[in-house]
């Protein structure tokens, strides 16, 4: 809190506190948001939870700047505080406050662009699985250009607290809340768009009753639907009786919503892309204009932003650019640019995603500052894709391979972990596991956050270990693969925990790899190593080598290894490291003493002499078996 100044303090709502604050260090002012938390475990869970309003990028949603958890000394409390860029900004309800004040209508024009920037606003929110859960008239904020916002989202730990929401919510307050939401405290999709009803049905009768009854209406339609007779159109009666079915099985998703007649008209109003009718180009242009150079079509690209053939046309030409250097930052602020506006599109993401990846590549190969790549507007971009276009394999392979170079970066890498992007992977691996692509990409992108020291060692990789060795299993053969595999693999075991079982079947994918792929150095690698990592905490793993996967010796086995790559220190070492993990299990030493792997120890150390690493490691087993 001591970066914010504090402007001015509103009423407290429904799940906090809000303060107008501003920036110490670049002045600007913003909204901030303190929830108070049960204890320090929920304010820390609660934390975890809301990470994903970081990555949201949508006209109609407002921009998180960043969330965090203070001490509040009045009143002993954990407090998680949200800071959001929305300060000053008039909400919905006092538009409906003033309307019914006058007594007077809401323009047809007003309650078209609220409706279709809130329906554009939660098709995306419920495409990446997010549920607002508190949308209310005071959660909707609008501008002087009729550009309606949503903000201040409920947080499931906050929510799903039933002691303190009934301390909290004033009967008021429930009016906007789904039937289920009251009776069972379920959260859905289809909660927010009864919530949506009732705002709707609020604003189409405010002038007609004070704001007592006005509640007293919503209220009532969770009894039964007569409120809805007041509406005489009959393509909005339509709508609205949809959002408001009591039964949440027959009440309509969002999409469906965007199918009914007067929606539809709501959404073309706006310009949404979900209205199914595109932006086209002026008459006589027909794309970016490539003839004329880079600059010229990147221009293109900013001066027909939300025209989405004009992007593709623009992505189309980057994607076969040889050499970019000069231009790296525009291009990069060009692409996302054309990402952020044409989320729905798999085209331009995927366009997107290839011509991103030669610019980082191309901005790593001329040692470009990193803070020109690795914002946080790129990580969030691909992040974004990825969840928006789940099923596209395409641009699966194509954004996690963006998301291994990103992850050499500390402040990406926190914000992939921390908000979820390790689940992303494993969500890919299983759906995906025979695409080469995808795995070969996912599996790259996997090692190279949990091999960064910065990926939180509280990040969730539950399912990671099972989908990656389904990979193995199915791309045995595969040698390029099978390396990302074994890194991925070592990258888990490093994080500790694995149950003995889990042990076992890495290790016997690990030693069918190097049965497999005996010559190939990077197999050889990494394979050692994570073997070195399992038995370092696994004895079960241990005897699992001493076992061929054909069921030949283990031991002979990495024999042959050490002679067909008895030059090379790198897989030496590793070698070396494993025996050393092996020899501190007794019952293990006899096995190595019947397949002189004494002797094998002491040719090593004499080839190398003059390499202190493999020397200690070597002398170290050695001097076990002497034990």
């Amino acid at each position: 809190m001591e970066k914010y100044v504090i402007l001015n303090v509103m009423e407290p709502g429904s799940y906090g506190a809000v303060q107008f604050v501003r920036d110490r260090r670049s002045e600007q002012d913003f909204t901030l948001k303190r929830v108070e938390c049960l204890d320090e475990e929920r304010a820390n869970q609660a934390l975890k939870e809301a990470l994903w309003l970081l990555e949201l990028q949508h006209s109609n949603v407002i921009r998180y700047k960043e969330l965090f958890i203070t001490w509040d000394r009045k009143i002993s409390s954990v407090m998680l505080c949200l800071v959001m860029e929305c300060s000053y900004l008039r909400s919905l309800s006092s538009a409906i406050r003033i309307q019914r004040e006058k007594g007077e209508v809401f323009k047809e024009k007003v309650i078209r662009r609220m409706l279709g920037h809130t329906v554009d606003a939660l098709a995306y929110l419920h495409k990446q699985n997010i549920i607002h859960r508190n949308l209310k008239p005071s959660n909707i904020l609008m501008t002087k250009d009729l550009t309606f916002m949503l903000f201040d989202f409920g947080i499931p730990t906050v929510t799903g607290d039933e002691l303190k929401l009934e301390k909290r919510i004033k009967e008021n307050g429930k009016s906007w809340m789904a039937p289920e939401t009251l009776a069972q405290r379920l959260w859905s999709e289809k909660s927010d768009v009864w919530s949506l009803g009732c705002i709707l049905l609020e604003m189409l009768s405010c002038h007609l009753l004070d704001a007592e009854e006005s509640l007293s209406l919503l209220r009532q339609t969770r009894q039964d639907s007569s409120p809805i007779d007041i509406i005489t159109f009959p393509d909005l009666s339509y709508s609205l009786r949809r959002m408001l079915e009591r039964n949440p099985e027959t009440r309509a998703t969002v999409w469906e919503l965007t199918r009914t007649p007067f929606v539809k008209e709501c959404l073309v109003q706006c310009g949404s892309p979900l209205s199914g009718l595109k932006k086209k180009l002026p008459p006589g242009l027909t794309g970016a204009l490539s003839e004329e150079g880079i600059e010229k079509v990147l221009e293109f690209m900013q001066n027909f932003s939300d025209v989405e053939e004009g992007q593709l046309s623009g992505l189309e030409y980057l994607s076969v650019q040889r050499d970019m250097s000069s231009r790296i930052p525009q291009a990069l602020q060009t692409v996302l640019s054309a990402m952020g506006n044409h989320l729905d599109s798999v085209e331009v993401q995927n366009r997107g995603c290839r011509v991103l990846f030669q610019l980082l590549i191309t901005g790593l190969e001329h040692s470009l500052e990193e803070p020109c790549l690795y914002t946080e507007e790129v990580t969030s971009s691909v992040i974004q894709a990825i969840r928006a276009h789940s099923t596209n394999e395409e641009l699966l392979s194509a954004a996690f391979q963006i998301v291994l170079i990103l992850s050499r970066n500390e402040t990406s890498t926190e914000k992939i972990g921390g908000t979820g992007g390790i689940q992303d992977i494993v969500r890919a691996l299983k759906m995906f596991p025979e695409n080469r692509d995808v795995c070969l990409s996912c599996c790259g992108a996997l090692w190279g956050l949990l091999v960064n020291k910065h990926t939180s060692g509280n990040v969730s990789t539950a399912g990671a270990l099972e989908a990656v060795i389904t990979v193995g299993e199915t791309h045995l053969d595969d040698w390029e693969l099978m390396e990302s595999v074994c890194a991925a693999l070592w990258s888990l075991t490093l994080r500790g925990s694995l149950r003995e079982k889990e042990c076992e079947d890495t290790a016997l994918t690990l030693m069918h790899a190097l049965r497999t792929h005996t010559k190939r150095q990077g197999v050889i690698k990494y394979a050692s190593l994570a073997l070195a990592s399992l038995v370092s905490s696994s004895e079960l793993a241990a005897f699992r080598v001493l076992l061929a996967p054909s069921g030949g010796s283990g031991v002979q086995l990495l024999k042959e290894i050490c002679l067909y790559h008895h030059d090379d220190p790198e897989v030496m070492e590793n070698i070396c490291s494993l025996l050393n993990e092996m020899v501190q299990y007794d019952d293990v030493i006899p096995e190595f003493v019947s397949e002189n792997v004494k002797e094998e120890l002491q040719k090593i150390q004499i080839k190398f002499a003059s390499n202190k690493e493999i020397l200690l490691l070597a002398q170290s087993a050695l001097s076990k078996m002497h034990n």
